[in-house]
């Protein structure tokens, strides 16, 4: 089911801060039918400054069909410093992610937020919403990352209600 108006508005405004002052792409993993892209659209998010990554191809063909000026890129997010170096997206500002990351084996999301990491330069944001009730990020994984979260309120009109966090690791 796709992200209700409030919880896409709260993602992409939750973005759009965490962007201020960096050069970059935001990349949008999960892409999906774009509910989330059309509201980073509407924050202000200049469209050649998405990067959409979707691994399925049907939605992949529908993103090309609906959305013109993103870097729009089939694969998959645990794969995300190749696929971003192969479309020649060299800098990353934050990351937005609507993975279900706790419904994913923790394998996957291991290589979904390590590789978020990795493109990440010092001290900006994965950006990240959860249906659940603690962080969607596994603690083991925060601590072996060093990572840093906080969330907003819980949106209790999105169906089902969920939460925007925001990871990172500490500028040292």
């Amino acid at each position: 089911m796709p992200s209700g108006p409030l919880l896409t508005r709260a993602l992409a405004l939750t973005a759009v801060r965490e962007m201020q002052g960096r050069d970059g792409h935001v990349v949008e993993l999960g892409a999906g039918t774009g509910e989330v892209t059309k509201a980073l659209l509407a924050a202000g998010i200049a469209p050649e400054r998405l990067a959409l990554v979707e691994r399925d191809p049907e939605l992949v063909a529908f993103l090309r069909r609906h959305f013109r000026g993103p870097h729009i890129i089939e694969g998959d997010a645990a794969r995300l410093p190749k696929l971003l170096a192969a479309e020649g997206v060299a800098k990353v500002a934050t990351v937005v992610s609507g993975l279900p990351l706790l419904s994913l084996p923790n394998d996957v999301v291991t290589g979904i937020v390590h590789g978020a990491f990795e493109a990440l330069p010092e001290g900006a944001a994965l950006v990240q919403f959860t249906y659940g009730p603690s962080p969607p990020i596994p603690k083991g994984l925060r601590e072996r990352l060093h990572l840093v979260g906080t969330h907003g309120r819980r949106i209790w009109r999105n169906v089902p209600p969920a939460v925007v966090w925001t990871f990172r690791r500490p500028v040292a």
